[in-house]
């Protein structure tokens, strides 16, 4: 059964939505990787934390530079989890 929009929503506003939608699912899938600010707040930790912790924290590193799987952190997260 099909709703109907409250009447006081506009085109507009639907198709700012839509916009902003849009631009939500092509930057999640645009690539698998983060750099280090991405997966600081990925996390929800600081950067710095993030970096006095790579010892522990999986991660690659390519010509110097970082980059962090979603994949690898919640798997890493799940590992540490306390019961």
């Amino acid at each position: 059964m099909a709703q109907r929009l409250d009447p006081d929503v506009t085109r507009t506003d639907l198709d700012a939505l839509a916009a902003a939608l849009a631009e939500r699912l092509q930057l999640a899938d645009s690539s698998p990787w983060m750099n280090t600010a991405e997966a600081a707040k990925y996390l929800r930790v600081s950067v710095r934390w993030l970096r006095q912790h790579l010892h522990q924290v999986p991660h690659s590193k390519v010509e110097g530079r970082l980059f962090f799987s979603s994949r690898e952190l919640d798997a890493w997260l799940a590992e540490k989890r306390r019961r």
